[in-house]
């Protein structure tokens, strides 16, 4: 990566340091490209868990490029709320894309593969943190990041990102993965829309009918939320994507909210959260 590009992702976390208390921090790849990232500590200091997040298709930004997607401060703020600290890395930027979306998959140069990565560099990097307890790192993507979230985490394949309290993955497409080996030993929730037309669930949920079968102890909870497209727990309305070539119909994929899913799914994260990280707990 140049250093133009890595010294304009930093300045777009620096520009963020205001009510979020982002601090920018270079994280150098397992392919040995320097990402930059947001760290936000949560208020109050102290030793605590800690939350990876990981951005979708369309990248951190808005289009402005500085100003981080709606997304990404209401769920660092959700997770502050409880005493979590968040990190947020950005594989886009330093390798000159600001979004993959409209980008055929056979067309990528940045991959699932590519960020998996950087999924396992940044949880290396939380384990060496003070502020962190290395036992309550947890894994959070969406879509393209929910990919990468579940090669990351796939025990079968070495490195992956380990130890982990859990993985929570927001309307993965789970093809790749169903295509592998694949082993699951980090609790993982996956949080699915019934009409997603980008990432249709039936091959998560054939991945989640296979992990049972092969691992009957595997801490795996599935939700399939009716009437949900991809997107379910944004705040906006669902839109029509023409721009999106990879969804099941060649018109365009289906983007947005559904009120009672979005209500459902943040109900259930919240759960997760709280079981996987044991929030209240005396830290070691």
């Amino acid at each position: 990566m140049s250093r133009v590009r890595l010294l304009a992702a930093l300045a777009a976390a620096t520009a963020l340091a205001g009510p979020l208390r982002a601090e920018p921090v270079p994280i150098t790849s397992l392919d040995g490209t320097v990402i930059a990232a947001h760290w936000l500590p949560a208020p109050g200091g102290g030793t605590g868990p800690a939350v990876l997040a990981l951005h979708g298709c369309g990248g951190l930004y808005n289009r402005d490029g500085r100003t981080l997607d709606a997304r990404y401060p209401e769920y660092a703020a959700r997770l502050h709320a409880a005493g979590v600290h968040v990190l947020l890395t950005d594989s886009f930027t330093p390798r000159g894309a600001r979004q993959i979306c409209s980008v055929k998959h056979g067309d990528r140069s940045i991959t699932v593969e590519t960020r998996r990565q950087d999924a396992i560099a940044a949880v290396r990097w939380l384990q060496t943190r003070s502020e962190v307890d290395p036992q309550r790192i947890v894994l959070l993507g969406w879509s393209h990041g929910a990919m990468t979230l579940l090669t990351a985490i796939n025990a079968a394949r070495a490195p992956h990102a380990a130890p982990l309290a859990g993985a929570i993955a927001f309307y993965p497409g789970c093809r790749a993965t169903l295509q592998q080996p694949f082993r699951l030993d980090t609790p993982l929730l996956l949080l699915l829309g019934e009409k997603d037309d980008w990432t249709p669930p039936g091959r998560c949920i054939a991945l989640a009918e296979r992990v049972s079968q092969a691992q009957p102890q595997a801490d795996l909870t599935l939700r399939v939320y009716p009437d949900a497209y991809h997107g379910f727990d944004s705040a906006r309305p669902v839109r029509l994507r023409a721009d999106v070539p990879n969804g099941v119909n060649p018109a365009g994929v289906h983007v947005g909210g559904q009120p009672e899913a979005r209500a459902a799914a943040l109900a259930e994260f919240d759960r997760f959260i709280t079981r996987v990280t044991a929030i209240g707990r005396s830290s070691p």
